[in-house]
């Protein structure tokens, strides 16, 4: 593999966020999606932890990706002061069976919901896949100005 951003993007985050989008309801390939599409940045230049604060402030889905992947890889995350950075617990990240006969759960599954999810709890617009679908795009587009 060519050792730069997009060739990253390309071979790592993209087929993994393709397999979590296949499974959107499992907590693994939620996690491997995040900390892939999250350490993009350390082949975006020398200063991943400054990309790191600045893209948190520039993208919302960045930040949830960045929180879900060190949730994860660390049991918890954050820091209360942080607006883009609160903490999080990896056990508040679940899956959201999907609303279908034999595995719907009250009060989790949402109607007409075919496929289920990953979100995190008692958060609003927190769908993990959303989220790193978008921060993908969001780093493509940084590592495309970066490499001109």
């Amino acid at each position: 593999m060519k050792a730069n951003a997009s060739a990253y993007l390309s071979e790592i985050v993209a087929p993994t966020i393709a397999e979590f989008r296949d499974d959107p309801s499992s907590r693994r390939r939620a996690f491997l999606a995040c900390v892939a599409t999250f350490h993009c940045i350390d082949y975006m230049a020398h200063r991943s932890q400054n990309l790191r604060d600045q893209f948190r402030k520039e993208s919302k889905d960045f930040a949830l990706v960045d929180r879900v992947a060190h949730a994860f890889k660390h049991a918890r995350s954050g820091n209360p002061n942080s607006p883009r950075n609160q903490p999080l617990h990896a056990s508040l990240v679940f899956e959201r069976p999907p609303a279908r006969a034999g595995v719907a759960q009250s009060g989790l599954s949402r109607v007409g919901d075919s496929r289920g999810g990953v979100e995190i709890w008692s958060e609003a617009e927190s769908d993990v896949l959303r989220a790193v679908t978008k921060a993908a795009e969001f780093l493509r587009g940084k590592i495309e100005v970066e490499e001109r």
